[in-house]
């Protein structure tokens, strides 16, 4: 199958959102450049995933950080109309460090796309971008309903039958 792929090269913006009310909400990172901007639809455990690997790589990477990596990040752009030039489901995340441009790596594998196709999307951005997102992800995930302390389900306005308590304990 034959997707559409883009580049976007360095984005001037990375960040984390989510679309709707906790427990039917719809997580996207939102990547834009000069030109354009693309919607990577994830689902919440592929987000909470990402921010990990984000917060891992940073700090991994700590003795290649420079001042110089904050100020070549391009100033965002200065509109932001909420839609997207390109939109995709990700099926795969991948995350790196570019030794050439001094940069990190962010791509996207459509969903629908082949395990062998190249990947749907990429990107460069700046450990501070990398940064800012994993914060952002954190308190999107933080933000969302509460979880039962015995079997870590979500827990909605409906009574909770836990497996942790064998099902005897409402919470």
């Amino acid at each position: 199958m034959t997707t559409e792929r883009r580049d976007f090269e360095v984005v001037a913006r990375l960040e984390a959102d989510a679309v709707g009310r906790p427990g039917q909400r719809r997580f996207r990172v939102i990547a834009q450049n000069a030109s354009e901007t693309a919607f990577l639809w994830l689902e919440k455990e592929q987000l909470q995933a990402l921010g990990l690997a984000v917060d891992q790589l940073l700090s991994n990477q700590k003795a290649l950080w420079s001042r110089s990596d904050v100020e070549r990040t391009p100033p965002a752009p200065s509109t932001f109309d909420g839609t997207a030039t390109f939109e995709i489901r990700v099926g795969r995340l991948g995350l790196g460090y570019d030794e050439t441009s001094k940069r990190y790596i962010l791509i996207a594998h459509d969903l629908e796309g082949d395990a062998d196709d190249p990947p749907s999307f990429r990107c460069l951005c700046s450990r501070s971008q990398l940064s800012r997102l994993s914060e952002t992800i954190t308190a999107l995930i933080e933000a969302g309903r509460p979880r039962c302390p015995l079997c870590g389900a979500p827990l909605d306005q409906q009574p909770h039958f836990c497996p942790g308590s064998n099902g005897h304990a409402h919470h």
